[in-house]
């Protein structure tokens, strides 16, 4: 057997959900994303991630990182990140990284339906 093929890689996609129903937390104040897998037309949740909001943080000279970078970090192996709201600094960041922002207030599912039947992020290069 040789490697997997691309078809068979997960797409994550990183949704800040603060109740598990509703796209509902702006990306840097949200404390938990839920990472689906949206590369077949019935989505899957991989997993919830524990997030250290960035806006807010404790700026100190003792911190070492900027706190957004905790956040961006945390989600840098998805391909796109689902956010009530995001400012043009996590913008900005994730582009580097070649993950799409979206806004929304819809819900999770319905969200994850969408990408999962949309070629979108099946289109983009890998992360």
């Amino acid at each position: 057997m040789g490697s997997p093929s691309p078809e068979s890689e997960p797409i994550k996609v990183a949704i800040a959900t603060g109740n598990g129903v509703g796209v509902t937390e702006h990306f840097g104040y949200a404390t938990d994303f839920q990472i689906w897998d949206v590369s077949t037309s019935t989505p899957r949740l991989l997993e919830t991630r524990r997030n250290i909001p960035g806006c807010g943080a404790d700026r100190s000279a003792a911190q070492q990182r900027d706190p957004l970078d905790v956040s961006v970090d945390l989600v840098a192996d998805c391909r796109a990140v689902v956010v009530a709201k995001i400012g043009e600094c996590g913008v900005n960041r994730l582009a580097e990284l070649n993950i799409l922002a979206f806004e929304t207030d819809d819900t999770v599912d319905s969200v994850v339906r969408e990408l999962a039947e949309s070629s979108l992020l099946r289109e983009r290069c890998p992360a």
